[in-house]
């Protein structure tokens, strides 16, 4: 009888699970395979709303490779997560491990100014009336110290450096290095001491390896964000000036939703799709998330 009971536990587990997790697998297949299965079938067509489409196979790739823009959407793509996880990525951390240092009320204070929600669409809008070369904040406090006025985002130099800066101020995942650090036990930073460590090696050999499985996660995630970059340019400076700061995804919203060329930008879509899933499984085979202590 017990086994019996065993037997009907289990099942009655086991649809339960199927009972919580169709809905789930059914927005995944629904809003994640479908668009994507969709979507390569659109790169090999000539498609259109109104009349059917029509099988072209490979035309819209042959496009999109001998397309001249596409290398400097690219280019800008690339250039815009460099700069990104270098100043929004890396800094955190350190402020982090900082902060961590201090007394405790003043960790307080910081994470409670870190914490103040932020719309990321206001926060872009007010970032670029900050930028503003005739009246904005920046080139107000410039004149003030006596410093010549910079174009900010009408810069082709420094209009990239300009979108990246505002997610420094507005990036949240910061307190998850905090929270994560606060759970690191004091017993490991004491014995360190009592063996002589100085701050940079309890930094290397304790902290460090105790945030890789966070910082292994976040990077995952903002590789693959700001590879899909779209919205703050588009506010921020509309891919300009010229090509300055047009990125893929931009570039493909051009195509798809401004030129109605669906086909080819959904090409180009796979294409970003494949770069983007290359450079995971390269950071996923050289950045191990295991603790080595």
């Amino acid at each position: 009888m017990k086994k019996v009971e065993k037997v009907k536990r289990a099942k009655h587990k086991k649809r339960a699970a199927w009972i919580f997790s169709l809905p789930a697998l059914f927005f995944v297949i629904v809003f994640g395979w479908y668009p994507l299965v969709l979507g390569f079938r659109v790169s090999l067509e000539e498609y259109h709303f109104i009349t059917p489409p029509t099988y072209i196979g490979l035309a819209n790739f042959r496009e999109i490779f001998s397309d001249p823009l596409v290398p400097i959407t690219f280019r800008n793509t690339f250039y815009y997560t460099a700069l990104s996880i270098g100043l929004t990525f890396i800094i955190p951390i350190i402020i982090s491990i900082l902060l961590m240092e201090m007394k405790k009320n003043t960790i307080r204070i910081m994470m409670l100014l870190w914490f103040i929600p932020m719309a990321s669409m206001a926060g872009n809008i007010i970032w670029k009336w900050f930028y503003n070369s005739y009246y904005g904040l920046f080139n107000t406090i410039l004149v003030y110290l006596g410093f010549p006025t910079l174009r900010w985002l009408d810069d082709p130099r420094i209009a990239m450096l300009c979108l990246v800066l505002p997610g420094l101020i507005m990036f949240g995942p910061g307190l998850m290095y905090i929270a994560s650090l606060q759970s690191v036990p004091n017993e490991f930073y004491e014995a360190a001491e009592l063996e002589g460590a100085r701050l940079g090696q309890k930094i290397w050999h304790i902290t460090l390896p105790r945030l890789r499985p966070i910082i292994s996660m976040l990077l995952l995630l903002a590789i693959i964000g700001n590879m899909q970059i779209f919205e703050r340019p588009y506010v921020m400076t509309g891919g300009g000036p010229g090509m300055a700061t047009t990125t893929v995804v931009m570039y493909f919203y051009q195509l798809s939703f401004q030129s109605l060329i669906f086909g080819k930008g959904a090409s180009l879509a796979i294409i970003l799709f494949c770069v983007i899933l290359a450079l995971i499984i390269i950071q996923r085979k050289y950045f191990k998330e295991n603790i080595d202590v």
